[in-house]
């Protein structure tokens, strides 16, 4: 797919691994619509990208009415790129109490996204979830397991959506940059069970996404880009 010009809406794009890839895309030529949950971090993020024409779209992915919101004010659309997502201290009460949000913002508000995506008037179209490398291995917790329901939506997607050539594919990224609520001393310690011995870089994980929006010969794929850890299977 030649991605000059093509919209790309992207969740959570206003800070972190989702400005990266924005601002990535928007190099390759790209028209960024970009979200995020509060419209003055939008604009801001999107008056930061490079080029033109991009435009800034907000609403609450917890609540199934703001996801329908996002969809209108975003209008049409070639390219869609699921990344936010919610991830509280393993054991904490937040934790323990945010099973359904999990379920909802990690998954449920993608699914939503895609299904409005599918139904668009489009010739062809190319979607990329952002998942997680621990998804790909056994574990447990609502968080792990909204994770693996996206890479198995993903995979299930993608025969369906075949028919009208739409693509759709994952990214499933290692540890990159320390919650808000984790110190860098635990980042370090997480590190120490990483095969290559080091944190994901940003930069790669917007270049594979932008490597699966662009492949025609790609889709139904979950990509680690994690230094290792799902080959510890």
């Amino acid at each position: 797919m030649n991605l000059q010009g093509k919209r790309l809406l992207i969740t959570g794009g206003a800070k972190r691994i989702g400005f990266t890839i924005a601002s990535r895309m928007a190099q390759a030529g790209c028209v960024i619509l970009l979200h995020a949950r509060n419209m003055d971090a939008a604009q801001a993020a999107v008056e930061a990208l490079p080029g033109h024409g991009h435009r800034a779209v907000s609403g609450d992915l917890a609540v199934p009415e703001e996801v329908e919101n996002i969809c209108r004010q975003a209008g049409e659309f070639e390219l869609l790129v699921n990344n936010a997502a919610i991830f509280h201290r393993p054991g904490s009460a937040e934790d323990a109490a945010s099973a359904e949000l999990y379920r909802q913002i990690n998954y449920l508000a993608p699914r939503q996204l895609l299904k409005y995506f599918f139904q668009q008037n489009i010739a062809e179209g190319a979607a990329v979830n952002l998942t997680d490398a621990f998804a790909l291995l056994p574990g447990a917790g609502a968080y792990w397991q909204s994770k693996c329901d996206l890479n198995e939506l993903t995979r299930n997607l993608a025969v369906k959506w075949a028919k009208r050539d739409f693509r759709i594919n994952a990214v499933a990224p290692g540890p990159m940059l320390p919650p808000p609520w984790a110190p860098e001393s635990r980042m370090e310690k997480i590190l120490q069970t990483v095969p290559l011995h080091r944190r994901i870089a940003p930069e790669a994980v917007a270049k594979m996404v932008e490597f699966l929006l662009q492949c025609d010969s790609m889709t139904g794929a979950v990509i680690p880009v994690d230094c290792g850890i799902s080959a510890r299977q």
